[in-house]
């Protein structure tokens, strides 16, 4: 009898990926779906939705700072994984966008001598 052993292998891609949770609009044949980017990297991303396309399927991926073509990898019942068609910055992708806040200007005048209002 013969022992085989399996050892897992460690993830060896060479982009590291970022959570993002980034809600965005997948489009592929006509179809148009919400979706969640749940992590992407520089050429890929996972994202979540209830209704993913199938492998091979040329997509549209479209969120807050994010519009780009790719091809769905694998398919499971409510994730897909893209193959993204260029590079991106994932940190562009998972950056909230700047809150300023505009306040009206402050006008001070003496009162008296040393001290202002």
């Amino acid at each position: 009898m013969t022992n085989t052993s399996i050892r897992p292998q460690g993830d060896r891609r060479r982009e590291s990926r970022f959570v993002a949770n980034a809600p965005a609009t997948l489009l592929w044949d006509g179809v148009s779906s919400p979706v969640t980017i749940l992590n992407i990297s520089v050429y890929g991303a996972l994202l979540g939705g209830l209704h993913v396309p199938p492998v091979g399927a040329r997509v549209t991926l479209i969120g807050d700072h994010l519009e780009i073509c790719g091809t769905v990898i694998w398919q499971g019942d409510d994730r897909c994984g893209l193959l993204l068609s260029r590079a991106v910055d994932p940190l562009a992708v998972i950056d909230e966008p700047s809150v300023r806040t505009i306040e009206p200007p402050i006008t001070l005048r003496r009162v008296a001598p040393g001290r202002y209002g």
